[in-house]
């Protein structure tokens, strides 16, 4: 998982197309700066807030979903 940068946004620099898609969802959807943002797998992009509450957002099917992140489901996916 890498830490996205304000550069990192403004540039678009992400490693795949998907995270792409996402981010271009999240830029137009979100003050993106106000986060911290993370490459998370190859078409999911993690968002975290101050409070620390995660959310997964995810290019699937042609679309971004997304979900929260249970912190189990976190621990076992990086098993």
């Amino acid at each position: 998982m890498r830490k996205l940068t304000n550069e990192d946004i403004q540039k678009n620099s992400v490693d795949t197309i998907n995270q792409y898609k996402v981010l271009q969802y999240l830029k137009k959807n979100l003050n993106i700066y106000e986060f911290n943002i993370y490459l998370y797998d190859t078409s999911t992009i993690k968002v975290v807030d101050k409070k620390e509450d995660s959310l997964l957002f995810k290019f699937k099917n042609n679309k971004v979903e997304y979900f929260e992140l249970n912190l189990e489901i976190e621990q076992e996916l990086e098993i």
